[in-house]
């Protein structure tokens, strides 16, 4: 029997004369040129022969290694495949299962040498041809993003206007910096996903995955990310660029952090660093009765590493980090040091930015053959290596964490005024939300009664505080 495999995967293909009913007219006449008068329609439709994930032709093939499809029978090669290397893998399994392959418009004869080498220069032409096809794809999308037109889903807080422009929706947007709000004052992503599945109906449940895709989404604050670029102006933003880099900071710190969803309040989880590497302490509660036999409950701080290396293996008491706090606090010389550390490092943006503009006015040269490829690719190799040194200085540059000191200013002063009025639960938010990290070192202390005890209660000192 003969296999007569027809595809056709866009509407341009079918102008071109390869409609479905085209190729099946076709190939019928060349069938009956031939004599052959049993056959069967493989039929696929709106697929690409980029790949072999296509069920009409996974049973065609599997119809070849039953024995009952002896020929299979396409009207171009690049009908059937499009890619290389799996032309080989089916002329392989053609050949293992005795079953020919024929083209009704190319003259192929696998029956010796020179039609082999034929049919593998056609195949990799198929396959040149959509590799091309597929760049000048990506081309055309790039474009559009950068005129601002939307190209993929349309982000959680947005619509779409006439002119396919991202546009805010009011009430997602609104349900958007809730989960902004929500996060600067502690809460973690799962938190977040279990708040809304229980106030918002947007899903049927939330996930934290959801959430953290929506917030780390430059949409927010009307840019677009197409690749591994990012456009930028490209519509209406909910938060400005500096709000969406300060929840990125507060993502990557809960990242490398252990945060776990507990009942008590501990007011420094995934704050405190430690004196010897660097990385947040874990926190711990611990019961202690008084002398009249009530119970009470503390946190203490540790790292677990650094305790196994003997590097720091002390537990730090929350109140006695909250003592010093409050004394750091009251020394407004942090102001004058975080002016002279955002003063000290130099912007990449504009640079980085122009270099953007530069690049994108090539692309869109090229998509509309005002330029050569060869003068495309040299414009672009010109531009690409200052173009990956900005991008990493000013990666470096955003490392930093640089803040205004005004509003360090501001946070100080309502520290110093009214956080000792405010409950457990308020302080923690408080601490989430303006304080980042906090840095101390434990000072050795001679003992009080020197002939009791070797060593002295050491003294917890803050050194520095780092804001969001």
């Amino acid at each position: 029997m003969i296999g007569i495999y027809i595809r056709v995967s866009t509407v341009t293909q079918a102008k071109d004369g390869y409609s479905l009913s085209a190729q099946k007219d076709r190939l019928e006449a060349f069938c009956k040129a031939q004599g052959w008068k049993e056959y069967k329609l493989y039929i696929e439709e709106g697929l690409s022969a980029k790949n072999d994930k296509r069920p009409i032709y996974q049973e065609l093939l599997e119809h070849v290694r039953q024995g009952k499809v002896k020929t299979v029978l396409v009207y171009k090669l690049d009908r059937i495949m499009r890619s290389l290397g799996e032309l080989d893998n089916m002329l392989k399994t053609l050949e293992k299962h005795d079953c020919a392959f024929k083209s009704a418009t190319e003259p192929f004869d696998t029956d010796n040498a020179t039609g082999k080498l034929f049919i593998y220069l056609v195949g990799a032409f198929a396959q040149w041809e959509i590799e091309l096809s597929s760049e000048r794809i990506k081309m055309a999308l790039e474009e559009k993003v950068s005129k601002g037109e939307r190209v993929g889903g349309i982000p959680y807080p947005f619509d779409l206007d006439e002119n396919e422009i991202l546009i805010p929706n009011k009430e997602r947007a609104q349900t958007t910096l809730k989960m902004i709000e929500l996060l600067r004052s502690g809460y973690s992503s799962p938190r977040i996903a279990d708040y809304l599945s229980k106030t918002n109906t947007d899903k049927d449940r939330w996930h934290h995955n959801a959430v953290i895709r929506i917030l780390r989404n430059p949409a927010l604050c009307g840019h677009t990310r197409w690749n591994d670029d990012v456009y930028k102006g490209t519509h209406e933003g909910i938060i400005s660029e500096k709000e969406f880099d300060a929840i990125q900071t507060i993502l990557d710190d809960r990242a490398n952090t252990r945060h776990r969803e507990v009942k008590s309040t501990y007011l420094f989880q995934g704050k405190l660093a430690c004196p010897s590497c660097g990385n947040a302490l874990n926190v711990n509660r611990y019961f202690r009765k008084r002398k009249d036999g009530t119970k009470y409950q503390g946190a203490m701080y540790r790292c677990p590493p650094c305790a196994k290396d003997r590097t720091f293996y002390r537990t730090v008491n929350e109140n006695r980090i909250l003592k010093s706090l409050y004394t750091y606090m009251r020394s407004p010389k942090i102001i004058h040091d975080d002016l002279r550390a955002k003063e000290s490092k130099p912007s990449y943006r504009n640079e980085l930015e122009e270099i953007e503009r530069k690049r994108q006015k090539y692309q869109r040269a090229w998509a509309n053959d005002l330029m050569t490829d060869d003068e495309f690719k040299k414009m672009m190799d010109e531009t690409r290596g200052i173009y990956e040194e900005l991008k990493s200085k000013e990666k470096d540059n955003k490392t930093s964490h640089q803040i205004d000191p005004e509003e360090i200013k501001n946070t100080i002063t309502n520290f110093n005024e009214h956080f000792n009025e405010l409950t457990n639960d308020e302080k923690r938010i408080f601490i989430s939300t303006f304080l980042r990290k906090i840095h101390f070192k434990v000072i050795p202390q001679p003992p009080l009664r020197a002939g009791r005890h070797k060593k002295g209660r050491p003294k917890i000192k803050v050194t520095d505080v780092e804001f969001h």
